[in-house]
């Protein structure tokens, strides 16, 4: 059997899976010609293949992509929706670093954070003026969109700080101990009246395209906060800036933009109440994320060989 394995980074972790596995034939190709010459009799390919590339893989029968989000193969390579091609991705593997950023990002917004860095920055001292505006985080409710791995790691971590937690979720999803109900989708609005705090990491796909617009702002809390680690386009970039100029809801913290890079004349840049970081909720020290995702597709490659049932599928229709 040939493997194909695309990102150079992956090299390191090589090693071990041919001693576990002899009999495969491991191949990093390391350049676009090598990918052409090697990828027409692959059986498992580990990264992303162009659509040329795809449209050459005649023995390919399963890829393990690098992220959890599908919209960039499925935009590349529209024909793997339509063929018997296997597809895992790597769902989890930056789960508990997505649960630290989100985390993070509501300290931030409750403890406003980004006015004391302002003040900093002015050299202002401005106690009287901030005791009016910094929150405790501990008796809130924080709503989760999405309860998949990476809203499971922020549930537990927001009921460790003593928040109520509960979330809505369009696939049946089973319970959680941090969670105190896990509503279906058609509850959403149920989730918008009772959150502080709402937390978006429900993967993107046609169905969640702009799911929070000006009607869910409007739904939510002046008092509550919106916080995105998943899909900038899960969210209305229009209906935002005017939610939080207008005072309809009281703050945001986004991970991810639409499009991404955001434009330097886009209006969120100056809106107020409002934190972007550069979509890197999901990263740490780099080595850990690789070897995570790594992880994943090795232990779906021994899954593979055994016949086994993979990890990670991707639905196809759905596209997540």
């Amino acid at each position: 059997m040939k493997v194909l394995v695309l990102p150079d980074w992956a090299a390191q972790f090589c090693d071990s899976v041919r001693q576990r596995h002899p009999e495969i034939d491991i191949v990093i190709p390391g350049s676009e010609s090598n990918i052409t010459a090697h990828i027409g009799d692959v059986e498992v390919l580990f990264g992303y293949p162009t659509s040329e590339q795809f449209d050459i893989a005649a023995s390919l029968k399963w890829i393990q992509t690098l992220d959890a989000g599908m919209e960039g193969l499925f935009t590349a390579v529209p024909q793997v929706a339509d063929s018997d091609v296997i597809v895992t991705n790597a769902r989890g593997a930056g789960a508990p670093m997505i649960g630290e950023h989100a985390l993070a990002m509501m300290f931030a917004l409750a403890r406003q954070f980004p006015r004391f860095w302002g003040d900093k920055s002015n050299s202002r001292w401005d106690q009287d003026g901030a005791l009016g505006h910094v929150e405790y985080l501990g008796d809130k409710t924080v709503g989760i969109i999405g309860l998949g791995k990476s809203g499971r790691e922020t549930a537990w971590r927001c009921k460790a700080m003593g928040m109520k937690v509960i979330a809505v979720d369009r696939e049946p999803v089973d319970g959680d101990l941090s969670v105190e109900f896990v509503w279906t989708l058609d509850r959403l609005d149920d989730l918008l009246k009772a959150s502080d705090y709402v937390v978006v990491t429900a993967p993107f796909s046609a169905a969640s395209a702009n799911m929070i617009g000006k009607r869910e702002f409007e739904i939510m809390r002046n008092s509550a906060r919106l916080v995105v680690t998943s899909r900038g386009r899960v969210f209305d970039n229009a209906a935002l800036a005017e939610a939080l100029k207008n005072g309809t809801i009281a703050g945001a913290a986004l991970d991810s933009v639409y499009p991404e890079p955001l434009p330097s004349d886009s209006e969120l840049w100056d809106v107020p109440n409002l934190i972007i970081t550069p979509h890197i909720a999901g990263n740490a020290e780099r080595v850990m994320l690789d070897r995570r995702t790594f992880e994943i597709f090795e232990q779906n490659l021994g899954r593979y060989i055994g016949g086994q049932p993979l990890l990670n599928v991707v639905d196809k229709v759905k596209q997540y």
